[in-house]
C-alpha cells in the first residue's frame, strides 16, 4: 500500500524557498557555470527537499533535480552537527494486544520514506490507526 500525497503545504513551504531563493538568485548572478553551487548553499537545498521533497524543491528553485537527490542522499550520510539533532531510527509503538490474523503493510510518503510494519496479527483498523499515528509524529 503506497499513499503518496502530492500537496505541500502552501505557505510553510513558499516561505522555506523564499528563504534560499534570494540568496541562490545572488549567487547565480555572480557566479557563472561551470562554477560549483557552495556546499552550505547545497546542505540549505537538501535541508528543505528533506522536509518537503526533491522535486518541488528543484522545479522551485531551477536546479537539477538529480545533483539535488545526490547532496540529499550524502547528506543523510552526514554526522548531524549541534545539539538540535532528531535521533533517526525505529519508533516503539506499545500496543497491549495484537488482532487475530499476520500481515504485512508497506507504506511511503511523499518524500520517499517508506514504513513497513510485520505483524504477527493484523486487524485493519488498529493498522490504520498505527500507521497514523506514526505518520502525524513525522509531521
Amino acid at each position: 500500500m503506497a499513499a503518496k500525497t502530492i500537496r505541500k503545504s502552501g505557505s510553510s513551504f513558499e516561505a522555506a524557498i523564499s528563504r534560499i531563493a534570494p540568496i541562490l538568485s545572488g549567487w547565480r548572478l555572480k557566479h557563472k557555470p561551470p562554477e560549483p553551487i557552495p556546499k552550505e548553499l547545497w546542505r540549505a537545498m537538501a535541508s528543505v527537499a528533506r522536509d518537503y521533497g526533491t522535486s518541488p524543491v528543484a522545479r522551485a528553485l531551477r536546479i537539477d533535480y538529480n545533483a539535488l537527490k545526490r547532496r540529499l542522499a550524502v547528506m543523510g550520510t552526514e554526522a548531524p552537527s549541534g545539539g538540535d539533532a532528531v535521533a533517526s531510527g525505529f519508533v516503539e509503538v506499545p500496543v497491549a494486544v495484537w488482532p487475530s490474523s499476520h500481515g504485512v503493510i508497506e507504506l511511503e510518503d511523499n518524500r520517499g520514506s517508506k514504513l513497513t510494519l510485520r505483524l504477527p496479527a493484523c486487524d485493519l483498523a488498529t493498522v490504520l490507526a498505527l500507521a497514523q499515528g506514526l505518520w502525524k509524529q513525522r509531521a
